[in-house]
């Protein structure tokens, strides 16, 4: 017969408390996450295009938490009654970042911004141009709905 008593000694009376404990192989995890750190509104076409120039000047190392890099790039395309602008890029970012959502979010109607991240947790990953796969999908699925109603009903 084996009887575990649990006690509670830190006076607490059985509450939670706001202490965080991290083990000794975390305390000394250290972060070896270089990015690439840019921004267009600085750096102009050597962020967007990372062939240009020096490259290996825009590399930075990350610190603390941040193991994740990111591409956020700004778009976006004007409408009229008949037709649709390209879209056309304002604004694109790369840098490290310790949380990262990837994907599109679009706000608007006749002009439509599309604020799009992508995000990766290699040394040097965040080269591309932002445009996340989710846009190309919801285009897909957008012909999807739009043709296959005209086929079946025929």
């Amino acid at each position: 017969l084996t009887i575990i008593i649990l006690t509670n000694t830190d006076g607490s009376a059985g509450e939670l408390t706001n202490k965080e404990h991290k083990t000794l192989g975390a305390s000394v995890l250290k972060n070896e996450l270089y990015c690439y750190h840019c921004d267009t509104m600085v750096e102009g076409d050597k962020c967007i295009n990372l062939g240009l120039g020096n490259k290996s000047a825009l590399i930075k190392k990350c610190h603390g938490d941040e193991l994740l890099c990111m591409v956020k790039r700004y778009s976006y395309t004007t409408s009229t009654e008949n037709s649709t602008s390209v879209l056309r890029m304002w604004s694109l970012k790369r840098n490290c970042t310790s949380t990262c959502e990837a994907g599109c979010i679009i706000i608007g109607e006749r002009t439509k911004i599309y604020a799009c991240t992508t995000c990766c947790s290699t040394s040097a990953c965040n080269y591309g141009k932002g445009i996340s796969n989710m846009l190309v999908i919801n285009n897909n699925i957008l012909l999807l709905t739009i043709i296959f109603p005209i086929l079946i009903f025929r």
